[in-house]
C-alpha cells in the first residue's frame, strides 16, 4: 500500500492512481499464493478474494478446504477458521514454554461477504473426520455461552475445543457495559482462560451457596474463540477499559476489507480424503496424550527462533514507542506471544509426533500478527475504537477527505453532487460527506459534546495545522454551482 506520508507533493488524481495500483497488486499477489494448492485432488476456484496468503502445511490445506466449499470465498475468512479448527485440537496437548496453543481470533468484514463460509467449512470438515474418530467433534463447539460460569462448566467437562461465535461483535458490545451480569462474567472468564492452556495451569472453580452449582477447578483448559463480526459493530463496542486491562490484546483481529466476491460456481462439497486423513492421527494422538495426561513440546528451530526474537523486540519497541497510550500498547502485548502460538499449531500440522517450527512457519505468523496489528492501529489512529482522541478525530476527517477525492466516478456518493467530479479534481471536499461518513464512527458518535461539536474541531484542528482550508462560499457557487461548505484538502508532502 502506498503510505502517503512519504509522498512527494501531488495532485489527488495522482493519489488515486496510485492507491488503486498498490490495491491492484496486493489483490494479484493473493491470488498466486492461495491457489498455490498441495493437496492433490483439491479443486481451485477461479480467482481469489483477500489479501492474506495460506499458511504453509497442512493448516494452509484446511484453510484451502474452507474457501473452495464457499459460496463467497474470501481468504481471510479461510484462514481464521483453519487456525481456529487446528487450535481446537491441538491447544492442550501440545505447548511451548508457558503456554498452550489456544487462540482467540476475530475476523472483521462487512456484511454480505460469506463469513458463514467459515462455520459451514469447519463444520463440514470435522463431520468427515468424525466418520473415523467419533471424538472429533468434542474439539469444535457451535454454542452461545451466556455467562462465565456457563463457559467454565463447559470447559470442565472438555478440556480442549474451540467455540466458533457468529456475530461476535454484539457479544463484545454487551460485554463493554456493567449492567450485564453474564456478559460482565464472560468477559472476565475470557480473560482468565487465555492463559490457562499450559500443562501447569489452573483455572479456578465456582462456589456457590448451592452446591450442587459448584465448579471445581480445572488443570491446563485450552478454550479457543474464533468470531466474525462488522467492522461498524466489532470497533464501536470496544472500550478504553478493554483495551487498557488487557481483555483486548488477548485477541488476533483480522480484517477484509474487500467487497463482495463474486460467486464460486465450482463449491466443494466434502473435503478431500487426502486432507482428512491427515488430520486423523493427530486427533487421535491428541486422545491418546490426554488420556495419560502426556504433553508434547513444540520447539524451534534456530532461524525461526531468531526471527521471532526479532519480532518480540519489534514489539518491545512498539510498546515504549507509545508512551502513554494504553491503546496502542495493548495491542503490541501479546503480538509476540500469539505469534509463538501460531507458530507452533503450524509445526503440528506438519508433523505432530515431534513438531520442530521451521523459518517459514515463523515467517507467516509474524505476517499475520503485523497484518492483524496494523489494522487494528489504523482504526486506533482514525478514532474508531474506544473512545478516540482529538488527534485520532482529525486523522479520520483527513483520510475521509483523500477518501472523497478517489472516490470511483460511479460512487453513488459522489454524483450527489451536481459538479463532483469537478470538485474531486480541485480536492475540494463537502462537509456532508465529512458529516455522513463519521455519523457512526464511535469516536465522533460517543463524544460527551456529540458528533457535530466533535467534527467541527477536528476540522478546525485540521485546518489550523494547514491539512485543509474552508472555501469561500461564493467561489463554490461560481465554480461548483454548490452551496454547502466545503474544504481544499491539501494532499500530504514530504
Amino acid at each position: 500500500m502506498v503510505d502517503l506520508r512519504f509522498a512527494t507533493e501531488q495532485s489527488p488524481e495522482a493519489v488515486a492512481a496510485q492507491v488503486q495500483q498498490a490495491q491492484e497488486d496486493a489483490q494479484q499477489e493473493a491470488v498466486r499464493a492461495f491457489l498455490k494448492v498441495s493437496t492433490a485432488d483439491a479443486a481451485q476456484p477461479a480467482s481469489v478474494q483477500g489479501a492474506l496468503p495460506p499458511p504453509p502445511g497442512l493448516v494452509g490445506d484446511i484453510a484451502r478446504f474452507i474457501y473452495q466449499q464457499a459460496p463467497r470465498p474470501v481468504a481471510e475468512v479461510a484462514i481464521v477458521g483453519a487456525l481456529g479448527f487446528m487450535a481446537g485440537i491441538a491447544g492442550r496437548q501440545w505447548y511451548i514454554p508457558k503456554s498452550g496453543l489456544n487462540l482467540y481470533v476475530v475476523l472483521v468484514a462487512r456484511s454480505a461477504i460469506g463469513k458463514e463460509a467459515m462455520h459451514t467449512g469447519i463444520g463440514k470438515l470435522i463431520l468427515a473426520v468424525a466418520r473415523q474418530v467419533p471424538q472429533a467433534t468434542n474439539y469444535i463447539d457451535f454454542n452461545d455461552f451466556a455467562s462465565g460460569p456457563a463457559l467454565l462448566k463447559a470447559c470442565a467437562y472438555n478440556q480442549c475445543f474451540v467455540n466458533v461465535a457468529g456475530e461476535i461483535g454484539h457479544k463484545f458490545k454487551s460485554m463493554a457495559t456493567t449492567s450485564d451480569p453474564g456478559a460482565a462474567s464472560l468477559r472476565k472468564m475470557l480473560t482468565t482462560l487465555y492463559s490457562k492452556s499450559g500443562p501447569d495451569s489452573f483455572a479456578g472453580g465456582i462456589s456457590y451457596s448451592s452446591q450442587e452449582n459448584n465448579v471445581e477447578s480445572v488443570q491446563n483448559v485450552a478454550f479457543s474463540l474464533i468470531g466474525e463480526t462488522t467492522p461498524s459493530t466489532f470497533y464501536e463496542s470496544i472500550t478504553d477499559a478493554m483495551m487498557r486491562d488487557g481483555f483486548m490484546s488477548r485477541f488476533c483481529v483480522i480484517e477484509y476489507t474487500g467487497d463482495r466476491p463474486d460467486k464460486n460456481v465450482a463449491c466443494v462439497e466434502q473435503p478431500p480424503q487426502s486432507l482428512v486423513e491427515r488430520i486423523v492421527p493427530i486427533i487421535q494422538q491428541a486422545e491418546l496424550t490426554a488420556s495419560t495426561n502426556a504433553y508434547q513440546a513444540v520447539t524451534f528451530s534456530q532461524p525461526a527462533q531468531a526471527l521471532l526474537d526479532r519480532f518480540e523486540d519489534e514489539c518491545d519497541k512498539a510498546i515504549r514507542d507509545a508512551g502513554d497510550d494504553e491503546n496502542q500498547r495493548a495491542v503490541w502485548n501479546r503480538a509476540h506471544l500469539n505469534a509463538l502460538r501460531v507458530a507452533a499449531l503450524l509445526a503440528v500440522g506438519e508433523y505432530h509426533l515431534k513438531p520442530v517450527v521451521s523459518a517459514e512457519q515463523a515467517e507467516w505468523a509474524v505476517a499475520l500478527m503485523r497484518h492483524g496489528t496494523s489494522a487494528f492501529l489504523n482504526r486506533i489512529r482514525t478514532g474508531e475504537v474506544g473512545e478516540g482522541s482529538d488527534a485520532g478525530r482529525e486523522q479520520k476527517v483527513l483520510d475521509l477527505c483523500r477518501e472523497f477525492v478517489t472516490l470511483p466516478a460511479d460512487n453513488k456518493m459522489l454524483r450527489e453532487y451536481r459538479h463532483g467530479r469537478e470538485m474531486q479534481e480541485s480536492g475540494i471536499v463537502p462537509r456532508r460527506y465529512l458529516q455522513q461518513r463519521t455519523a457512526r464512527v464511535s469516536a465522533f458518535q460517543n463524544h460527551p459534546l456529540k458528533h457535530t461539536a466533535a467534527l467541527n474541531m477536528a476540522i478546525k484542528t485540521a485546518i489550523a495545522n494547514g491539512r485543509m482550508m474552508e472555501v469561500k462560499k461564493d467561489k463554490l457557487v461560481e465554480n461548483f454551482s454548490f452551496q454547502g461548505q466545503a474544504y481544499r484538502w491539501f494532499a500530504p508532502t514530504t
